[in-house]
């Protein structure tokens, strides 16, 4: 599998560039707005604002999706209304509004929270999109609800258990715990799914994926969270032979995106030359990654299209039929900044693959590659409690360097006062590392044996 990955980045060029069979463009929210982009960030236009209803309260957008076809539907609702109050709009691939309609679901529930996960099929006719409802006594349910992209009343298809689904031509791809299903071919929208991936082994907690319209990439979405906080937002990436096609089990990534602090919302371009994402610098699309070290290579730096935007959507629109018409006279003045080359990746750190507590307490090394020269800090805590204690984590040992230039930079982990005094009780405790240099942060969590 990663010998596949490696032969096709000899294919995928070396500039973020579209292929000129397929320009494409990439829809996305900022700020309560629905916003579309060419992919080289060259150009920009807002499609929608928040919409004002008839007592006064304020919709924002919420989600949006972008079909392989052209089509771009948008979800919306009053910031804290419960999603059963949610409308979307559509646009056609040539620029104009299409239809506006209620984003419902049936009736039974008495809270409703939706889109989680929303995606289009090729045509842009039907939609997806994934709830957690609940009813009395705390009661919840997931899964997946499929519609039409029309205004009809009628309620959506219930697709039960399967959550934060993405689409795959009109089959669904969603996943229920840590296995990612696949819609077994020639049931449109029914119960009859495959379980195609384990992700289990990974040990982050899945919650969506996105599959390349030539069936040649998946990406998936790995999270950690502590308490009500998501800490940990990975983008991991591995090529495949099809959906339909054996895939390994135990899963095998071939590498992890280099994002900056929490990364979330993959979307690859319909040919996988492309994959756009989100994290703590904002919405960027880069090169489809390739090699097989933990941390993937990208031919080129990713384009930051906005510090802002989030749930980026990569579609078959050209972004040339939503901008405004060109008028004669004096040049207008463009509101569209120029593209921006984003700031150095986050540092990444590599640490043994089993850490005792004697080694913890002798200095342990860590190597850090970093992108540019400057002063890395790192910080270990551990959970209050693996201490007998309560409220948030601990810092047991702390270490810094300064790097001349890029590169790898050997830092030893040194216990504290607390740490040192502690170090019995760390056995067995989860260590986070933070590292951070320049203002770009990464984790990492061991457990100490």
């Amino acid at each position: 599998m990663r010998t596949a990955l490696i032969l096709l980045s000899l294919a995928l060029g070396v500039v973020l560039a579209p292929p000129a069979a397929w320009a494409g463009s990439v829809a996305y929210i900022d700020n309560g707005e629905v916003w579309v982009s060419s992919l080289d960030g060259a150009q920009k236009v807002r499609i929608a604002s928040p919409t004002v209803t008839s007592n006064g309260d304020t919709e924002k957008y919420n989600a949006v999706a972008a079909a392989d076809g052209g089509t771009i539907v948008a979800a919306r609702n009053v910031p804290g209304k419960i999603s059963s109050f949610s409308w979307f709009k559509s646009w056609k691939a040539d620029g104009t509004p299409d239809v506006e309609g209620p984003l419902n679901a049936p009736p039974g529930s008495s809270s409703y929270t939706y889109p989680l996960g929303f995606d289009l099929t090729p045509d842009g006719k039907t939609m997806v999109y994934g709830y957690a409802n609940s009813s009395c006594c705390y009661t919840y349910s997931f899964g997946t609800y499929v519609r039409p992209v029309s205004n009809s009343l009628f309620p959506p298809i219930p697709i039960p258990g399967q959550q934060n689904p993405t689409l795959f031509g009109s089959r669904v791809i969603a996943h229920s715990g840590a296995i990612v299903n696949v819609q077994a071919p020639g049931t449109p929208y029914g119960t009859d799914f495959v379980g195609a991936l384990n992700m289990a082994p990974t040990g982050l907690e899945l919650h969506r994926t996105d599959v390349a319209a030539n069936g040649q990439l998946i990406a998936f979405e790995g999270e950690q969270w502590n308490g009500g906080t998501k800490t940990v937002g990975k983008i991991g990436v591995m090529s495949i032979n099809g959906v339909d096609q054996p895939l390994p089990d135990p899963m095998t990534v071939d590498c992890y995106l280099p994002v900056s602090g929490v990364a979330t919302d993959p979307s690859f371009s319909q040919d996988g030359r492309l994959i756009a994402w989100t994290d703590a610098q904002g919405l960027k699309v880069a090169p489809a990654p390739t090699g097989t070290d933990e941390f993937c290579s990208l031919a080129s730096p990713p384009v930051l299209i906005s510090p802002t935007g989030t749930s980026p959507s990569i579609g078959g629109a050209d972004i040339a039929a939503f901008l405004p018409p060109v008028t004669t006279g004096p040049p207008p003045v463009t509101t569209n900044p120029p593209p921006t080359t984003a700031a150095p990746a986050a540092p990444v750190a590599t640490v043994p693959s089993k850490v005792t507590t004697k080694a913890l307490g002798a200095g342990l090394p860590v190597k850090i590659k970093v992108a540019a020269a400057g002063k890395v800090t790192i910080s270990a805590t551990v959970p209050a409690k693996a201490l007998g204690r309560k409220g948030k984590p601990v810092v047991v040992a702390t270490g810094s360097g300064v790097a001349k230039k890029a590169g790898t930079l050997a830092v030893k982990l040194k216990l504290n006062a607390t740490g040192r005094k502690k170090l019995k009780k760390l056995k067995g405790a989860k260590l986070t590392l933070k590292i951070v240099q320049g203002g770009r942060t990464t984790t990492k969590t061991i457990t100490l044996r």
